[in-house]
């Protein structure tokens, strides 16, 4: 899918929230586009994301089709907007609600998704009720977005159309999804989870597939009146609980990707690399609040600091970054705001010119939309007890190990990128590729990646990525899981250099980080003990019994097993490394345990990484490739607070560069100033000026 160009050039973005109702005559009555327009010239905006219509489903425009908001009195806000943006040269992305839509969900009951309980979403207590939404399946809500868009399509100029909660709220057991899924297959839905059983992984394919379906029944439908649009639907569900839907087959609606996100740096940074290697075009989108510490607070404003630091972290991935407001419910904004915004996009707009390239990933976290899910949920009913939004606290093995691995190579200063299905044909890119507790590898995949091996690739791998083809190249055989949820890893005599520190009678800890992440470790057989680098331990007794123990406040390790903890194989021409516990779901937390994983990643390279830096693990350094230019693009986020205590600048940061070609110069952007640099064999050693927030440096080399 090709989009319009002005993306390209957009990476000063906003969008004002307006999910105002319309029962008090005040609501929105003092909303001015002349003055929101104001606003977003002062904040220096580039391209700007006009509501359509909002969760509540009232629209800002004269619609046929649907209920116009009462408090703009007829007028077309909409087209007003668009109107005076274009004026000032701001691109215009039309927000449109999909699925979440109170005035569709009250005004037509038989398009409501019904969970397995019989309840819809609103008659749930609390805030959660607050949200009506409608089914995906359901032919008359399906004719309504149609007619929806049809308008928006005809009517309106616009350069950009974002559909928003493209998503599974709910598992749906209303009469069309029934009927739907009885046609498809010849069953009835199931109703309990169980991950083990065919029959409950086809619906969870066929809820994905109808998402995706849907996703392209929408964009096909705006590209039909308007080609050169370009589509993004939301995206922020990528790495969400899998009653979401969400999977890559959502990115092949999208011109790019975008979402919007209110958790720490770690969340961002690996969002921005998946958002990467994922999204159909550069630059990927990156939104966030200008509220702390999301848009449930409507009043307290994020400090500079913070935002600048969202914002230099998301530019250094070469995205773009979007700022969300949220109007207030009479329709006024505060110009604080605006100001604050412009003077920081301000700074940004000196750094775009120089942005692009390729992104240098010597490492990569292989992420699967397969594994967003977690076998402790075995054998619950798929009932609502989730309401909207929660999916995405919950706590998902794989996730919480992909995150880790991040958190390990952002701070340790590996280069990395995060990977999805859309990669597997890329993979000879990679010196290493990580499989964290991937729960359930396909077939495709595996083989993909035993090639990959094979051809001289490294592959780490943890815990139930054994229960896949790759056991064959291991041989092994899965047996179970141990009984006990605390456990420890031991080096073998061969393991002793790889686990530094770590020794048989104080061995690494493996604990449960969460109520739904386990600390046990997966027993398996082998054909061989060759390789075998380190062993489980397990604790005096079960730790679920507490009426036995060694010691009353922790599992002290007293029983040694024969059990692998650790294996490293040779396959063709390269290696595969097993761990029966995710050492990485810990880096999070432990220091060792990410001092450790990192040993185990530089160990499986089997060249210097393209960089490597000596700098607090606060920094993060983002490193692109500009061949046709012959030249080096290195970023440097200094992140130290994500409260928005300002940052104490950072000195003598030292950069060790491998590249291809004769260096000519080295220069600070975007001021352009040379700065010192010594040269060893292909090495380029620079010392990096002081890094307040965000240091960009080019290196320019000739062949």
């Amino acid at each position: 899918m090709s989009g319009h160009v002005w993306y390209r050039r957009s990476y000063r973005r906003n969008l004002v929230d307006m999910h105002i109702e319309d029962w008090d005559e005040r609501f929105l009555s003092k909303l001015d586009p002349k003055n929101y327009v104001k606003m977003l010239k002062l904040a220096n905006v580039k391209s700007a994301m006009i509501y359509a219509n909002s969760h509540v489903g009232y629209c800002y425009w004269p619609t046929r089709t649907g209920h116009m908001h009462r408090g703009i009195r007829g007028r077309d806000v909409l087209g007003e907007i668009i109107d005076l943006c274009h004026k000032e040269g701001i691109d215009v992305i039309v927000y449109y609600s999909l699925i979440f839509n109170n005035w569709a969900y009250e005004h037509h009951p038989e398009w409501r998704i019904i969970d397995l309980d019989g309840q819809a979403s609103r008659e749930r207590s609390g805030q959660a009720g607050r949200y009506g939404v409608c089914c995906p399946n359901s032919p008359g809500y399906r004719k309504f977005v149609l007619d929806q868009i049809e308008e928006l399509g005809k009517n309106y100029e616009f350069e950009g159309i974002f559909f928003d909660m493209t998503f599974w709220p709910a598992v749906c057991y209303c009469s069309n999804c029934k009927r739907r899924y009885k046609e498809e297959t010849g069953e009835n839905p199931p109703t309990t989870i169980n991950w083990d059983d065919p029959s409950w992984i086809k619906f969870q394919r066929k809820r994905e597939e109808w998402l995706a379906e849907f996703a392209s029944m929408a964009t096909s439908a705006i590209k039909k009146y308007k080609p050169e649009v370009a589509v993004e639907h939301q995206s922020s569900t990528v790495a969400a609980s899998w009653m979401l839907g969400v999977t890559s087959l959502l990115s092949e609606q999208c011109d790019f990707l975008g979402g919007d996100f209110y958790g720490g740096v770690l969340q961002q940074s690996f969002i921005c690399k998946l958002y990467y290697n994922l999204t159909p075009n550069m630059p990927f989108e990156f939104m966030t609040s200008i509220c702390y510490p999301s848009l449930k607070d409507h009043t307290t404003t994020k400090p500079r600091e913070l935002i600048e630091a969202r914002a230099f972290l998301t530019i250094a991935h070469n995205g773009a970054f979007l700022i969300i407001d949220a109007i207030d419910p009479i329709g006024t904004l505060e110009e604080r705001r605006y100001r604050m915004i412009g003077e920081i996009f301000d700074e940004i707009s000196r750094y775009e010119k120089y942005l692009g390239g390729e992104l240098c990933q010597d490492v990569a976290i292989y992420f699967s939309f397969n594994s967003k899910m977690n076998f402790i949920e075995n054998g619950a009913r798929a009932s609502a007890s989730r309401r909207p939004f929660e999916a995405f606290a919950v706590k998902l093995p794989h996730v919480e190990a992909a995150l880790g691995a991040a958190e390990t190579l952002r701070t340790k200063h590996i280069p990395f990128g995060v990977i999805t299905d859309k990669n597997l044909k890329e993979l000879s890119r990679f010196q290493v590729v990580i499989l964290p507790n991937v729960l359930r590898l396909s077939d495709e995949e595996a083989d993909a990646i035993k090639e990959y091996i094979a051809a001289g690739g490294s592959v780490y791998a943890s815990k139930f990525t054994l229960k896949s083809k790759l056991s064959e190249i291991l041989g092994a055989t899965y047996i179970g899981e141990t009984e006990e949820k605390v456990t420890y890893i031991a080096p073998t005599p061969e393991g002793k250099a790889l686990l530094s520190g770590i020794t048989k009678e104080y061995p690494l800890s493996i604990y449960p980080t969460h109520p739904s992440i386990s600390g046990s470790q997966i027993k398996a057989e082998f054909s061989s003990r060759e390789g075998v680098i380190a062993t489980i331990t397990l604790p005096y007794t079960n730790p679920d019994d507490p009426s036995k123990f060694a010691s009353i406040h922790s599992n002290p390790p007293g029983v040694p097993t024969d059990y692998p903890a650790i294996i490293c194989k040779k396959f063709g021409k390269g290696r595969i490394m097993w761990s029966s516990a995710s050492i990485e779901t810990y880096a999070t937390q432990s220091l060792k345990h990410r001092s450790i994983f990192a040993n185990i990643i530089k160990s499986l390279a089997q060249n210097p990484f393209s960089f490597e830096a000596t700098a607090p693990e606060y920094v993060e350094i983002i490193h692109f490739h500009k061949p046709e230019e012959k030249r080096y693009l290195i970023n440097i986020v200094n992140f130290q607070s994500e409260i928005g205590i300002p940052n104490i600048p950072v000195h003598d940061i030292l950069l060790k560069l491998r590249i291809k070609g004769k260096p000519v110069n080295v220069m600070s952007l975007p001021d352009e100033t040379s700065i010192p640099f010594e040269q060893s064999g292909n090495c380029i050693n620079i010392k990096v000026p002081a890094v307040k927030i965000f240091r960009m440096l080019a290196l320019d080399y000739e062949k």
